[in-house]
């Protein structure tokens, strides 16, 4: 089985939890921005290709007039172009460095989605598993971190040229505001995206997200 494992972002805490993640089936694309603290992650990078099949990266110039929001979507919709034929790979796994601790993952989304269809009948009959994304759900919202789809599926999710896509993002992050406020939590913004996709969330039932790393701090997630 082939997978792709998407990384973008800023990289800082980059560690060794990315190991289960990736083997000599895996290629790994990462996407981020060329800030100076970030360097050095950058240049830890080459330590884990040797545990995958190929790494790829891009560093980009960052986005002065981006939010943090912006700047961590583009940086994933970039990381997803940057895979030149994604229909090569059984399952895209985003994943994103600065989680603490061991992390609890099989990707068994086969598995996962045959639950979620039998436990909901009828709900989800005429759902295929390329309209589902699987990863931990909190009150109907992504924890955007971590989670798999297969390569229809994220294709359904960034299948824009960059202007479109910039444009779509602005405009759901609006309606996410009108919403529920100026200040919103990005995996409301994520599910937002997921509905204006018509991409269905389906819980990993073996994923187990720690807290993130900040400043070299523990952030309660």
């Amino acid at each position: 089985m082939r997978n792709a494992v998407i990384i973008s972002g800023y990289l800082k805490d980059l560690s060794d939890n990315i190991i289960p993640f990736i083997n000599k089936d895996t290629d790994v694309f990462v996407h981020t921005w060329n800030i100076p603290e970030n360097n050095k992650w950058v240049v830890k990078l080459n330590r884990y290709k040797k545990f995958c099949n190929k790494l790829y990266t891009v560093v980009d110039e960052p986005i002065e007039s981006y939010s943090k929001l912006y700047s961590y979507f583009t940086s994933t919709y970039r990381a997803v172009k940057m895979i030149p034929n994604i229909q090569e790979y059984d399952k895209i796994i985003k994943f994103k460095p600065n989680i603490e601790g061991e992390i609890p993952y099989k990707g068994k989304i086969n598995t996962y989605y045959i639950k979620a269809k039998l436990q909901c009948r009828p709900m989800l009959d005429k759902v295929t598993i390329d309209e589902c994304i699987f990863g931990c759900s909190y009150y109907h919202t992504l924890d955007e971190r971590i989670f798999t789809a297969t390569p229809k599926a994220i294709e359904r999710m960034f299948d824009y040229g960059e202007e479109e896509f910039e444009v779509r993002m602005m405009n759901i992050y609006a309606l996410v505001k009108a919403d529920h406020g100026n200040d919103p939590e990005g995996s409301i913004f994520w599910r937002y995206w997921l509905d204006t996709h018509k991409l269905y969330l389906i819980q990993d039932n073996d994923l187990k997200l720690n807290n993130n790393i900040q400043d070299g701090n523990t952030r309660i997630y």
